[in-house]
């Protein structure tokens, strides 16, 4: 018993040491060789996504040396032999953690070679089909990740592309010599529904003539170009270049870095995928997990891609594509280049709109509020000649006293002389003369006082001289002038002062004046006042009127109130004669203020704008 717990304690200890063997880290060391050339677009994009993801997610340094066959121009077995015995003399010393294989003919090279370069390395291989790993029969630390190029895949997107296709023309090196698309060969058996015309290994330059007078309904199929049928070695994305520049019929190919070179596009091989999944799978090899355990499996490398600008050229719509297409190059229209522009724009333009219409419907609220004030004040104004009439009327009436008792008289006197044998009718005459005066005389009266009680409006505008409704509105109060015992003096500019204004409301304004004036001298010595109104041009576009009296003036602390409403220092004061004048005046854009006189009394100044149409 005690023998057989031994025996079993050894196989248990040495099945640990076992395990711990296998998964000791390999020496962080790889080799990746190329059956391309390393400067061609495609493993250039596949070699430096591959150190990205290496470098990325290894938390040691790990160390990668590159090789590059270049067989699709050196294809010749006897360099394949001196490129293996260089390998070997190269890597003797290195003590390699993986090699990494990269193209199908590179991938079986490494498969004869590796035994001599570095014989316990396990090998990952990139960018091989899976027709090719399905034909070989692999070690057992050999692992990858396969790839998908079908024939029928890119005769889809065609038949997509063109609805009513007919005809494939197919444009590369001959399908039999490649490593890649080989497959392609035996495919084409089994699509007879389409014509397929045969332009690979063909010159570059007889390529170009055939493709340049392709029937109707016809698409190219390109695969690749590294050397033609002339022997001349090329970039295969600069002969795509050189191909679409003639092509007559759209072109659908594999791999991304030819999109954008005049190929519409196609369901295409992303190189950075592949080369990521290949470096992932040498990390998991570098840590210490058996190649043999990592099954081989297929990559989800490729996603239909097209290049808008071919897509316009050849007037085909976006809806014919595949689900999921990833379009670039599209150049972007006025919202996606200037999306944030366009916004605020908008919200600017949205605003100022906003603003405007508030702006109107103010504008027509203050019409509103503006006419109804203004209806307003021409009731007050109203009011207030009539208040002023009233208080002349006693003026008033003995002033049409005196022609209507002339006008008596002078009827009397008529009837004498009528009366008389014979009868004097030329002193009748006379009579009739004067009779038609004073009655005119009355008549004047009547119509002055007319006018003063007339409501108006604010819209009642005509242009008129200043002076001569100065005139009849001291015609008006010439009685109570008269009366009071009050001197009047005027002092006019020569010629005509033509304003703009509402005739009614400024003939009120100088009564306000004129009879504020009178009422300031009532405890004046009765033939001492004097009232004096004066007209003046001030600059070139405005004139001023000045109403001034020999009162007791205005006392300096109530200067900024006389024009306040109802502020009066009259006992029967109404206080607002003077801010009706004030408001008249500012809505007919002028200015009033009071001002004290140095020999005595006050004055009242205010201005007005000329009118620059002449009087009528």
């Amino acid at each position: 018993m005690g023998l057989m717990l031994r025996i079993l304690i050894l196989l248990f200890a040495g099945l640990a040491v076992a395990t711990s063997a296998t998964a000791k880290p390999l020496p962080r060391s790889v080799l990746i060789v190329s059956q391309w050339d390393p400067g061609l677009p495609f493993f250039a994009a596949l070699s430096s996504a591959f150190h990205a993801t290496l470098h990325a997610n290894s938390p040691e340094p790990i160390s990668v040396y590159s090789e590059a066959l270049d067989l699709s121009r050196f294809p010749a077995p006897k360099y394949q032999e001196n490129f293996r015995r260089y390998l070997r003399d190269k890597y003797r010393d290195k003590d390699l953690g993986a090699i990494v294989a990269v193209g199908a003919l590179a991938f079986e090279f490494m498969l004869r070679a590796r035994a001599e370069i570095s014989p316990t390395a396990p090998l990952v291989f990139s960018e091989v089909d899976e027709s090719t790993i399905a034909k070989l029969k692999l070690p057992s630390d050999v692992t990858g990740t396969t790839i998908h190029l079908a024939l029928h895949d890119m005769v889809a997107i065609a038949q997509a592309l063109v609805p009513k296709l007919q005809r494939v023309a197919l444009v590369g090196e001959p399908l039999g010599d490649t490593s890649i698309y080989r497959n392609f060969k035996d495919e084409l058996v089994q699509i007879s529904a389409l014509e397929f015309i045969d332009l690979t290994g063909l010159p570059l330059s007889e390529v170009k003539k055939r493709v340049a007078v392709l029937p109707e309904n016809t698409v190219i199929l390109y695969t690749a170009i590294f050397v033609d049928g002339a022997g001349v070695a090329f970039d295969p994305t600069l002969a795509l270049e050189s191909i679409a520049a003639v092509a007559n019929r759209p072109i659908v190919h594999r791999t991304e870095t030819q999109l954008g070179h005049g190929a519409v596009g196609g369901l295409i091989l992303k190189p950075n995928l592949v080369g990521n999944d290949a470096a992932r799978l040498t990390l998991r090899i570098l840590s210490g997990e058996s190649a043999a355990n990592i099954p081989i499996v297929l990559g989800d490398y490729n996603k239909p891609m097209f290049d808008w600008r071919q897509l316009t050229r050849w007037n085909i719509s976006e809806s014919q594509l595949p689900p999921d297409s990833e379009i670039r190059f599209r150049v972007p229209g006025i919202w996606e280049q200037y999306r944030w522009y366009v916004i605020v724009a908008l919200v600017i333009i949205a605003f100022q709109f906003t603003l405007i219409g508030w702006l109107l419907i103010e504008r027509r609220r203050r019409r509103i509020v503006e006419a109804e004030s203004l209806l307003r004040l021409s009731e007050v104004v109203h009011l207030n000649e009539s208040a002023i009439a009233g208080a002349l009327s006693a003026s008033i009436a003995h002033e049409l006293n005196q022609p209507l008792g002339a006008i008596l008289s002078s009827a009397e006197a008529a009837e004498l002389y009528l009366n008389a044998n014979p009868p004097n009718l030329e002193r009748v005459k006379a009579i009739l003369s004067n009779i038609r005066r004073d009655d005119q005389h009355a008549a004047d009266i009547i119509s002055h006082l007319r006018g003063l009680l007339r409501k108006t409006s604010k819209t009642d505008l005509e242009v008129f001289d200043l002076i001569d409704a100065i005139k009849d509105t001291l015609h008006i109060v010439a009685s109570e002038v008269k009366a009071r015992g009050v001197a009047l003096n005027t002092i006019y500019v020569p010629g005509a002062l033509s304003v703009r204004a509402n005739k009614i409301q400024l003939r009120q304004v100088i009564l306000n004046l004129a009879v504020n004036g009178m009422d300031a001298m009532q405890n004046c010595v009765p033939g001492t006042g004097k009232i004096s109104i004066e007209t003046a041009l001030n600059g070139e576009s405005q004139v001023e009127v000045s109403v001034s009296d020999s009162g007791t003036g205005i006392p300096l602390d109530k200067m900024n109130k006389v024009f306040d409403t109802f502020y009066t220092t009259k006992k029967a004061g109404t206080g607002l004669g003077l801010s009706i004048s004030r408001t008249i005046i500012e809505n007919h854009g002028g200015k009033i203020w009071a001002e004290n006189r140095l020999e005595g009394g006050a004055i009242i100044r205010f201005t007005l704008p000329l009118s620059d149409k002449p009087t009528q």
